[in-house]
């Protein structure tokens, strides 16, 4: 017996579509990132908003 040995090139994109299923849960992991990193950026913002209140309260004189 021989053996046949065939090389087969293909050129060209080969595009694969995920299924939506797996698209829309990417999607909304996405949004819970972004939904998370905006409520980080609010607390921090508001704990600095308090220190600047606390500092501003410690450095005024109150006289009677």
């Amino acid at each position: 017996m021989t053996a046949i040995e065939r090389t087969v090139i293909i050129e060209g994109s080969l595009e694969v579509k995920l299924p939506t299923i797996w698209t829309d849960e990417k999607q909304s992991r996405e949004e819970a990132e972004r939904r998370e990193r905006l409520e980080e950026r609010r607390v921090r913002r508001k704990k600095m908003q308090m220190r600047e209140k606390v500092g501003k309260s410690r450095n005024t004189v109150f006289f009677q």
